[in-house]
C-alpha cells in the first residue's frame, strides 16, 4: 500500500513565498500551530478536509503538495544537475517514462540474468565506512590505495555491476542534466546516461559518483547525491593519498604553492583540484588536524575554474574536437565505454520492428539526431 507525504520542500517554499507563516497558516486552515508544525516535520498527515484548504491557501494542486512514494518496480531516477537548475516533476516523469521503455531492452543485454548485481548491504554516510567500502572496490578493480584510477578501471566495473552506459551528446544546451541515472528494480539494471560535453576531470567524477549510486540503489534524492558524493571523492583520493599530500600542504609558506600543489596532484590523478582539495581537508576533519583553507578568498574555486578552462571535453578529447557522425558515436560508445548499448537496441529495434521515434524516446535528442542514429544501426 503506497503512503502519501506531504511534499514539505515545495509546501515550505509556497508558504514562505505568500508571506504564510506557521501561525498565519493555522489561523487560517483553524488548526494549532504545532499541528501546522507537525505537518511540516512530516510528523502527521492532514486530514482530508485540512489538505483541501492547505492546497486552497497556497494555490496548489493536489499532486503538488502530495506525493505517493514510487512503487516497487517503478524506475528510480537521479541526476547530476547543472549549477543551481531545479528538477520539474514533469521532467522527473519523463525520465521515469524513459526507464519504462528502457525495460523493453533488457532481455537483449548480454548480463547474467540468474544472479543479482553486487550492492552495499548497509550504505552509511560516514567518512570510516566510506573508506572501508573505496578499499573494497580498489581491490576489486585491482588498483592499489595510492595509485590513480583510470577511465577503463570505472568502465569495467561498470559491466561488472549491471549498468548500462549511455554516452550522450546533450551540449551546453539549457537543460540541467550532467547525467541521468535510471535504476529498474524488476531486472536490476542501471542506466546511465553520461554527457560527453564536459571537463574530462569532472567527466571521471561523475562516473564515479554514478557508480556510487549503482552501489546504493535503495538511497534515493538528497540521501543517495550525498553518498554519491562522498563514495566518489573518496574512490578518486583516498585517504592514503590525501595524507601524504597533507603535510605538503602545510608546509607551503604561500596559498599560491598550496595551489599549485594541488592542481599538480589533480592533473596526476585526473581530477578537480576541487576534488583533491575537499578529500584532503576530509582526511584533516578526520585526524583531527588544522583544515587547509583556501576558501576565504575563493582561492580553489578561481583555481580550479582556471584548471579546467586548459583542458578538452571528453567529446573533444574522444573525437579530436569534431563533431561525430552517428558511425563514430556509436562506434566510440562501444570500444572506448565497453557498452551493450546499442548492440543490444539494434536487437531491439530490428526484431520488433521498432521507427525512428523509439530511438528518439529512448536517446532523449531531436528526432532528426535519432534518424541518424537508426540509420547507422
Amino acid at each position: 500500500m503506497k503512503t502519501r507525504k506531504l511534499n514539505i520542500v515545495k509546501v515550505v517554499e509556497c508558504a514562505e513565498r505568500k508571506g504564510l507563516s506557521q501561525s498565519r497558516l493555522a489561523n487560517n486552515l483553524d488548526v494549532s500551530r504545532e499541528t501546522v508544525s507537525q505537518w511540516f516535520k512530516g510528523e502527521k498527515f492532514p486530514r482530508p478536509d485540512k489538505l483541501l484548504k492547505l492546497s486552497m491557501a497556497l494555490g496548489m494542486r493536489y499532486n503538488e503538495i502530495v506525493s505517493t512514494p514510487p512503487s516497487a518496480n517503478e524506475p528510480i531516477v537521479a541526476f547530476r544537475k547543472k549549477g543551481s537548475h531545479k528538477i520539474t516533476d514533469q521532467y522527473l516523469e519523463e525520465a521515469r517514462d524513459t526507464g519504462r521503455i528502457l525495460s523493453d531492452i533488457v532481455p537483449y543485454l548480454p548480463f547474467d540474468h540468474l544472479t543479482r548485481p553486487q550492492t552495499l548491504i548497509r550504505p552509511l554516510q560516514n567518512y570510516q565506512y566510506i573508506q572501508q567500502v573505496v578499499t573494497k572496490i580498489r581491490k576489486q578493480i585491482g588498483k592499489a590505495s595510492n595509485e590513480a584510477i583510470e577511465f577503463e578501471d570505472l568502465i569495467k566495473f561498470f559491466n561488472d555491476l549491471n549498468a548500462i552506459i549511455i554516452p550522450v551528446l546533450w551540449g551546453n544546451k539549457d537543460k540541467h542534466e550532467n547525467a541521468l541515472h535510471i535504476y529498474l528494480p524488476e531486472s536490476m539494471t542501471t542506466w546511465i546516461y553520461l554527457n560527453l560535453d564536459c571537463n574530462v576531470h569532472d567527466f571521471k567524477f561523475w562516473m564515479a559518483h554514478e557508480l556510487g549510486h549503482v552501489l546504493t540503489p535503495e538511497l534515493h534524492d538528497t540521501e543517495g547525491e550525498d553518498f554519491a558524493d562522498a563514495f566518489a571523492g573518496a574512490l578518486l583520493v583516498p585517504k592514503e593519498i590525501a595524507s601524504i599530500e597533507y603535510p605538503h600542504l602545510r608546509r607551503a609558506d604561500q596559498i599560491s604553492h598550496q595551489l599549485s600543489h594541488i592542481k599538480s596532484v589533480a592533473e596526476r590523478l585526473c581530477v578537480s583540484p576541487l576534488t583533491v582539495y575537499f578529500e584532503i581537508n576530509k582526511y584533516a576533519a578526520q585526524s583531527k588536524l588544522p583544515i587547509i583553507d583556501l576558501e576565504k578568498n575563493r582561492e580553489i574555486y578561481k583555481a580550479n575554474t582556471n584548471f579546467n578552462k586548459t583542458f578538452k571535453t571528453t567529446s573533444e578529447f574522444l573525437f579530436d574536437d569534431e563533431v561525430p557522425d552517428s558511425d563514430q558515436y556509436i562506434r566510440s560508445a562501444t570500444e572506448h565505454f565497453g557498452s551493450p548499448f546499442f548492440s543490444s537496441l539494434k536487437a531491439y529495434v530490428k526484431e520488433n520492428r521498432k521507427p525512428a521515434s523509439f530511438v528518439q524516446s529512448v536517446l532523449r535528442m531531436s528526432l532528426l539526431d535519432a534518424r541518424n542514429i537508426y540509420e547507422a544501426l
